[in-house]
């Protein structure tokens, strides 16, 4: 619901350099999604893969997600499906948007970049933005942590 004006997506974005191909990087992101997500985004308490196996472009989900005490619920789709360069789902309940990006960084590492988007903000919520940028600021710093964890065989 965007309020007066159109305003600019509120985002927070990371990367690293991780010890793995970019191919089990994205076995492990994309064509594992419903699999793993719950493991590099401990936020996620509950999710469901509305679309027959395997993921693809356009397989939609459900997640509940629970942070700082309060649960919400969103429909998503995987709006792109790149292997070994790009996953991407964006909300189709909720106005956001998770971009999981892939590059050869050399010697069989891969730099992954995340980056999460809040589409929209209800007109509520904008005197919050700054606050809300670093919130997401910190949560995509955490989640390249874990994923890198994972990916690593290191515990996070």
């Amino acid at each position: 619901m965007l309020g007066i004006g159109g305003a600019q997506p509120v985002a927070g974005q990371s990367d690293d350099v991780v010890k793995c191909s970019a191919e089990k990087a994205y076995d492990y992101i994309g064509w594992g999604f419903f699999a793993n997500y719950r493991k590099w985004c401990p936020q996620v308490v509950g999710l469901e893969e509305l679309s027959e196996p395997p993921v693809h472009l356009g397989t939609r989900g459900r997640q509940v997600t629970r942070d700082r005490g309060l649960e919400s619920e969103s429909t998503f789709e995987v709006s792109a499906f790149a292997p070994t360069s790009k996953f991407e789902i964006k909300g189709v309940s909720e106005p956001f948007r998770s971009v999981y990006e892939f590059a050869n960084a050399g010697d069989g590492a891969t730099r992954v970049s995340f980056t999460f988007e809040l589409l929209q903000l209800d007109l509520a919520m904008r005197p919050f933005q700054k606050l809300i940028r670093t919130a997401l600021q910190d949560g995509a710093i955490q989640t390249i942590e874990n994923i890198k964890a994972l990916l690593e065989g290191t515990p996070a």
